[in-house]
């Protein structure tokens, strides 16, 4: 059984349960690969770098590189934001049938993009790796 339905719920789960995060986001701005068209900022998004079955042990074991990061239209906001997310992602995500034993956060990012006319936005987070097991 996949564990991307669970896991994207659990994640969905703890970030919009954040009330500093919702807080800065000014609602439940986040969304699971890309924010819809047009959507004002700031906002999250988080989407999956890697996955893979890794089985090291007899039951079902499976580990991901989540990113998880906000998009602000200052470098100020989206770090804020960017920390509201390390808070909440400190401790391991609660799934129905997998139990998460490691979550940890890895490389940060921290980029401007600038579109074609010239409009920059900021983006800020960082990856995370889930190890999962069932």
């Amino acid at each position: 059984m996949s564990f991307y339905n669970e896991l994207n719920a659990a994640v969905y789960s703890r970030l919009s349960g954040g009330t500093a995060l919702v807080s800065a986001l000014g609602g439940t701005a986040i969304y699971h690969g890309v924010a819809p068209e047009g959507r004002a900022l700031p906002y999250v998004v988080w989407s999956y770098q890697a996955s893979n079955r890794d089985n090291w042990t007899p039951s079902d074991s499976a580990q991901s590189v989540l990113f998880v990061r906000a998009y602000a239209s200052t470098a100020k906001k989206a770090a804020e934001i960017d920390d509201s997310i390390a808070d909440l992602m400190k401790t391991n995500l609660t799934l129905t049938n997998w139990t998460n034993f490691w979550l940890a956060r890895e490389e940060e990012l921290f980029l401007p993009e600038t579109d074609e006319s010239g409009v920059t936005t900021w983006m800020c987070g960082a990856y995370y790796r889930v190890r999962l097991d069932k």
